[in-house]
């Protein structure tokens, strides 16, 4: 071959007879074929194999059946990010007529999503107290397709009963959805308890280490295919590397959970004591209205997520911000690092004040992501930023 001809098709076959320990990136948009029988074998199922990077790489269906087995699911398909999910598993699932109960504390931006872009696809779409079950009960109608609901509400960390609504709809033709992105699989896995879906943003605990955007619907084949679908045509795929990158932060995943929800709980019991903060929120402590609910459901640790609401408002969160020095702002969750956010600035701010007050977001709320360090030093660094 000439020199350019060697060049450009170099390299692409190594000989081995080992395998790597890791498994490797496939850094692919696309695969080649040997024969016309094995392209309509692969693109008719028949085969196992891949063809488009939108539709998916190795990587993908690594990363797809980690969480699939960790969540007790037939399949999984991962997106571009944790809203990619939820946009692809909602157009997958429902359709134009159909009517969506969904909790009324979701985070912003699914709120957002289902008010502004949902409804006008003809969708209906009612918000309900999800904590309390005869609440989503009675909100149904003939046409209710589906119910969505955050196993651990963000950021108020209100705790649903999967268990008791998944009993109460079984028979119905509905869906229960479970967003469990503050919980991972670690903590609870929704479909034991009878979900039919979960949907994370593995960009947080999934990944953990703060360098990928992703998104994953674990859920029967059938409606997990649907979801592939819907995703495949609107392009909400994730990268290889980004598939790569998530599932070698799963491995961690109950390594770094346990040590997490270990420190939010020491914290929840330091800012509980502490006469400048008005409420914390943690299912974790006794104080909180569902803790009970909590221990039942709730598989080591309460999570790595907590709340809690400085009495001098919106001046004491500046100062708050002014005096950190470990503790860092970030719009995110789920890091090995430990992080604060504000939520009726960030994740809520496209909500009216009006709607904020109803599901208890005040100016003096403050959401904080745990991370795995040392908790010593996070209490020093607290101490210091919320004192008067």
């Amino acid at each position: 071959m000439r020199l350019e001809t060697i060049a450009a098709r170099g390299g692409r076959d190594v000989p081995s007879a080992s395998r790597p320990l890791t498994p490797p990136l496939y850094q692919t948009n696309v695969f080649v074929f040997d024969s016309m029988a094995q392209v309509e074998a692969v693109w008719e199922g028949k085969e196992r194999g891949f063809v488009y990077g939108r539709y998916g790489t190795p990587n993908h269906a690594m990363l797809e059946a980690m969480v699939a087995e960790l969540e007790g699911g037939e399949a999984a398909v991962a997106c571009a990010s944790g809203m990619g999910a939820t946009t692809a598993l909602i157009l997958g699932l429902l359709r134009r007529g159909d009517h969506l109960v969904a909790a009324r504390d979701l985070y912003g931006s699914t709120t957002a999503l289902f008010t502004d872009e949902i409804e006008r696809l003809g969708i209906e779409v009612s918000f309900v107290d999800a904590s309390d079950p005869e609440r989503v009960m009675e909100a149904l109608t003939p046409k209710t397709r589906a119910v969505f609901v955050e196993a651990l509400s963000n950021p108020l960390l209100r705790v649903v009963d999967v268990e008791a609504l998944a009993a109460r709809l079984a028979g119905r033709g509905v869906d229960l959805i479970v967003d469990s992105s503050l919980a991972s699989p670690a903590v609870l896995r929704p479909i034991g308890l009878g979900a039919s879906v979960v949907l994370h943003s593995a960009t947080k605990f999934i990944s953990g280490h703060g360098d990928v955007t992703a998104g994953v619907v674990v859920g029967s084949r059938a409606v997990v295919e649907r979801v592939r679908a819907a995703a495949i045509r609107v392009g909400t795929n994730l990268s290889p590397f980004d598939c790569w990158l998530a599932a070698r932060g799963l491995r961690t995943l109950h390594v770094r959970l346990e040590r997490q929800c270990a420190n939010a709980l020491v914290l929840a019991r330091f800012l509980e004591g502490r006469p400048e903060v008005r409420r914390v929120y943690y299912p974790g402590l006794p104080s909180h209205p569902q803790h009970g609910l909590a221990a039942r459901l709730f598989k080591n640790g309460a999570g790595a997520m907590l709340s809690f609401d400085l009495g001098g408002g919106a001046p004491a969160v500046e100062r708050l911000m002014k005096r950190l020095r470990l503790i860092e702002f970030a719009p995110s969750f789920g890091d090995v690092a430990t992080t604060w956010t504000y939520p009726a600035r960030t994740s809520h701010r496209r909500i009216s004040d009006a709607a904020k007050a109803e599901i208890g977001i005040g100016p003096g709320l403050v959401r904080l992501s745990v991370g795995i360090e040392a908790v010593e030093d996070l209490i020093d660094d607290l101490t210091g930023a919320i004192e008067n």
